[in-house]
């Protein structure tokens, strides 16, 4: 075990446990360690955000503003696949498919969540596989909410590559099917990904309104399914999911 990172989360902790906040010197004896050591460790989590000092007395610290998002987002990931365990199931039932609920990590999708209906053909994609973000449903739904700024910062970084003669591999088209995707709430992935399979997608928001995940239901292709009335019913399943996350969408 790394010493240094060891000490870093011990601090983090001991700080956690100090309601009222804690001085430099008082780290230094609880943990027994050389100040210039505490100092430095200090320091860093400062410059990070992960701890900050307490307001009206700048020699004490308190937790950050990025402990609380980190733990914002564990707590919302397990309610993620707890609501999606609730609402995702029936609507993947009704329809003979399989759900699948993903979270963007860098410029891939990684599959947190899957439910196979009883009489569902497709039960491909092992929990932590990682997508490319461009050519699933999953991923042009979180794509399409982003952030603008965010989400051309991640465009511009995109390589694509097509997978199948119908993947999307131009940038200007991949903009304006996200631009469709955001107007009409979902998205879809027809043989883009793989060549035997249809996926729709929509975006689920949590309490502050951004976006954190898409839900998918996936089938092997068929050219005569209507997969905008499934994509319907999938997108008011979303909104549930996001409710139960906190999203209050606006009036």
């Amino acid at each position: 075990m790394n010493r240094t990172v060891e000490r870093a989360f011990s601090i983090l902790q001991l700080i956690s446990d100090r309601k009222q906040g804690i001085t430099l010197q008082e780290i230094v004896n609880e943990m027994g360690m050389a100040k210039s050591s505490a100092f430095v460790i200090v320091q860093t989590l400062l410059e990070l955000g992960y701890i900050s000092t307490v307001q009206n007395n700048n020699k004490k610290y308190c937790l950050g503003i990025e402990t609380f998002s980190l733990g914002m987002k564990y707590v919302n990931d397990m309610s993620l696949v707890e609501q999606c365990s609730i609402h995702l199931p029936p609507v993947a039932e009704k329809y003979n498919k399989t759900a699948f609920v993903a979270v963007l990590n860098g410029s891939k999708i990684v599959y947190v969540y899957k439910y196979v209906a009883q009489n569902a053909k497709l039960a491909s994609c092992a929990l932590g596989t990682r997508k490319d973000v461009y050519a699933t449903s999953l991923g042009k739904a979180i794509l399409a909410f982003l952030p603008e700024e965010e989400q051309k910062g991640l465009l511009d970084r995109l390589q694509l590559q097509a997978l199948t003669q119908y993947t999307i591999t131009s940038k200007e088209k991949l903009v304006r099917e996200l631009e469709k995707t955001k107007e009409r709430g979902y998205s879809l992935d027809v043989r883009e990904l793989e060549d035997i399979t249809s996926c729709c997608g929509a975006p689920v928001f949590d309490y502050s309104g951004q976006v954190v995940a898409a839900v998918s239901l996936s089938d092997i292709y068929n050219e005569n399914l209507d997969d905008n009335q499934v994509a319907e019913e999938l997108k008011a399943a979303a909104m549930d999911i996001s409710r139960g996350l906190g999203y209050l969408p606006k009036a």
